[in-house]
């Protein structure tokens, strides 16, 4: 693993095929200073590197030599398991979904809208009470008759019919990946929570 930033810089340059006068306009500094920071004579400031990262379209952590994958959305696609599995994190919650598209076949354009469909009305919903709230602002188009609408039943239906075309069955092998596990875990763990408030609630 390079940890070299300077050798980062050129080799980003190089894969764009731009001059060194062309991507110092992009970055917004000379060529001089940039021939600089290529070659190590100078050492680049923060508001540098972001620039970069946003030009280039990579982390910083790329550019720094911490990893070497140049997003950190690329440890998403990575197959097998990864540490940030065990902890509750949005990578978690997206590579658990992938998971359950792969466990029921879903690789036709059919199934692939579902679940689509099923996050597009999750975070629609959630959008909606938030506009309601104020805490978030309008959009032209979103409407907050359509609130209630977005039941749990609607939600339901599109997985039962998801769930029922799955035609994987589960070898005897198999466990769940630790993301799955993961999900299982803080979902119960919200589930109960969410329970006892409810208990708490009617209890009074």
């Amino acid at each position: 693993m390079s940890t070299s930033v300077s050798t980062r810089l050129v080799s980003l340059r190089k894969e764009k095929n731009l001059s060194q006068k062309e991507a110092a306009q992009y970055l917004g500094v000379s060529q001089a200073l940039l021939s600089h920071y290529e070659k190590g004579i100078r050492e680049c400031g923060l508001d540098f590197l972001c620039r970069v990262s946003t030009f280039y379209d990579v982390s910083t952590d790329y550019l720094l030599g911490l990893t070497d994958n140049k997003m950190m959305s690329d440890a998403l696609f990575v197959p097998d398991e990864i540490p940030q599995d065990s902890e509750v994190r949005m990578s978690t919650v997206f590579r658990s979904s992938v998971y359950m598209q792969e466990r029921l076949g879903v690789y036709g354009r059919n199934h692939s809208s579902k679940i689509r469909s099923i996050y597009i009305l999750t975070i629609y919903k959630l959008y909606l009470s938030a506009l309601v709230k104020g805490a978030v602002p309008n959009h032209e188009n979103a409407k907050k008759e359509l609130a209630p609408f977005i039941t749990t039943n609607m939600i339901d239906h599109i997985i039962e019919s998801l769930v029922f075309e799955g035609d994987n069955k589960p070898k005897r092998s198999e466990q769940l990946p630790k993301s799955m596990d993961t999900i299982i875990n803080e979902a119960t763990r919200i589930i109960e929570r969410e329970i006892a408030r409810m208990y708490k609630y009617s209890s009074k």
